[in-house]
């Protein structure tokens, strides 16, 4: 049986789990759904009985679709982002909804699940999620409105302390036209300007280190950012300017994770926590296909043995 990689045609790290499953032996196949319609071809019938048969022809191999054992939902492209501009946006949908559906039809495991996906991207359910698992979260405003977010600094003022601004979206830096790096909200911040687009404001949690907790399955691998230099967001650091070290996480923290990942129905997520001055962490996000090859490079951890072992198991 085979494993689908769905992910875009530059990805060294599918590229690495892809490696790491041809030396166990596994059949695989690598497909950007950005290739169908035109460079890929698919073929599924649903009998009255509800059997389920048919393939999937890619430029990389073809497999039937009753022998994908798992689908690795990488970074996929979107259907029809070769065809014409003038039907686009038809072909798109229609095809979407056969690619999905049919693949949804296998009864394959999924790394992870379309539906987990889409609700694991947003910021604020992730948020209520982590405080119902038992994970410390920071005190979080989204807001479009100005009156409301300067009433929300003032009671942390109070308190002597302050906020941070964040992206509500979480986008990366790689992707820059959409890139809002973690900043301090100053004391005397204007906020009219939220009134144009919702605003996170967030609860600054005073921090020592950053934790990135990746979990596949039920395996945890824990590294903690030692950077050079103060931040407030790891991310933006360039890269001779933080290592990486392997570390160790208490039993409730993984008790906590689990719970959250239990409910988000996540086989695979990057949780990042900030570490307080108490040594304490504080859950910030937790981004279900956020990238692994860099910790694992650091501190030598096998999270791409440990994802190609998940994926490799048979189905059912």
């Amino acid at each position: 049986m085979t494993v689908l990689v769905l992910t875009c045609e530059e990805d060294v790290t599918a590229d690495a789990v892809v490696l790491q499953l041809r030396r166990r032996g596994v059949p695989v196949l690598r497909f950007d759904p950005a290739d169908f319609p035109g460079r890929a071809d698919l073929a599924v019938r649903v009998t009255p009985d509800g059997q389920v048969t048919g393939h999937l022809a890619t430029p990389g191999g073809r497999v039937a679709l009753e022998e994908i054992r798992s689908v690795w939902v990488r970074r996929p492209g979107t259907p029809g982002a070769h065809v014409s501009a003038e039907q686009r946006a038809w072909i798109t949908l229609e095809c979407e909804r056969a690619l999905w559906g049919a693949l949804r039809a296998t009864g394959a495991r999924w790394m992870n699940d379309p539906d987990a996906l889409e609700r694991s991207r947003h910021k604020l359910w992730q948020l209520a999620a982590a405080a119902r698992a038992g994970l410390r979260v920071p005190d979080t405003l989204v807001t479009t409105d100005p009156d409301e977010a300067a009433r929300f600094q003032k009671g942390y003022a109070d308190a002597g302390s302050g906020l941070v601004v964040k992206s509500v979206s979480g986008r990366h830096p790689q992707n820059p036209p959409l890139t809002l790096p973690t900043a301090a909200v100053p004391p005397d911040a204007d906020f009219s300007g939220v009134a144009a687009c919702a605003t996170c404001l967030q609860q600054r949690v005073p921090k020592r280190t950053d934790l990135r907790l990746t979990v596949v399955g039920d395996r945890y691998f824990p590294a903690y950012v030692t950077p050079r230099t103060p931040t407030l967001d790891w991310r933006f650091l360039p890269a001779d300017a933080s290592t990486w070290v392997a570390g160790e996480v208490d039993g409730a923290l993984r008790a906590a994770v689990r719970r959250y990942l239990q409910e988000a129905q996540l086989a695979y997520a990057a949780l990042d926590f900030a570490i307080d001055e108490q040594g304490d962490p504080w859950f910030l996000e937790a981004n279900a296909g956020g990238q692994f090859l860099f910790a694992e490079i650091e501190t030598g951890m096998p999270m791409t043995e440990a994802i190609a072992a998940w994926l490799a198991i048979r189905r059912e």
